[in-house]
């Protein structure tokens, strides 16, 4: 990665994926696969941001049909036919992508899902190109040492971590970065109140990112 610059990293569903589009009907299909009544949108929808040992355990419970695995497996599985059919990302999410590209800035993707799955939403929008690095949660780290991971190397100028749960603005002040919250993704008001600047859509990031100085 290039010295200087900016690094805009995002977390991605709630913030760049509409995830509730195609993935309340993928959990919804897996969880009557292993013989568990499918938990309402409202349930699902509230959990986003969390890994997903944290789905496992509030959505299976502890029972014989709570292998965490399958579970996993069954979601990807339903999930390739979901995102084709209903599928969305947020309403401006490809304009401020092409904005911070041609202003030089560097993308990442920093997600509590895994790599293969941050992969499959990517690609199945076809804005896989824009992202220089993809940190899951394969790694076994938590969301601000993935972020640290890149900023260690002192490769950027600026930074900032963009996202719509408390882990991303953690993430953001362990590693003495500003934080956008977005209040149009799955976390409250109150729960991102500590993000340096709040924004309505992903229209609101760029210029915010330039009031903040990143760019």
């Amino acid at each position: 990665m290039p010295r200087g610059g900016t690094l805009a990293a995002f977390d991605l569903d709630g913030t760049l994926h509409w995830t509730e589009k195609a993935l309340v009907p993928a959990i919804q299909r897996a969880m009557e696969d292993m013989g568990v009544d499918p938990a309402p949108a409202e349930r699902i929808n509230s959990l986003y941001g969390e890994p997903l040992e944290e789905f496992c355990r509030l959505l299976l419970g502890r029972g014989p049909g709570s292998d965490c695995h399958l579970f996993r497996l069954g979601i990807r599985r339903h999930q390739k036919r979901t995102l084709p059919l209903s599928g969305e990302l947020y309403p401006g999410v490809r304009e401020l992508l092409e904005r911070l590209r041609k202003a030089g800035a560097s993308m990442a993707v920093i997600s509590n899902a895994g790599e293969g799955y941050i992969r499959l939403v990517l690609n199945s929008f076809g804005i896989g190109d824009y992202f220089q690095s993809l940190l899951g949660a394969d790694t076994g780290l938590s969301k601000a040492l993935r972020l640290r991971s890149l900023l260690e190397p002192g490769n950027w100028a600026a930074a900032v971590m963009v996202g719509d749960r408390y882990h991303d603005l953690e993430a953001a002040e362990r590693n003495g970065v500003p934080s956008i919250g977005c209040l149009y993704g799955y976390g409250s008001r109150e729960e991102l109140e500590p993000a340096d600047i709040l924004v309505e859509s992903p229209a609101e990031v760029f210029d915010s990112m330039s009031r903040l100085g990143i760019l």
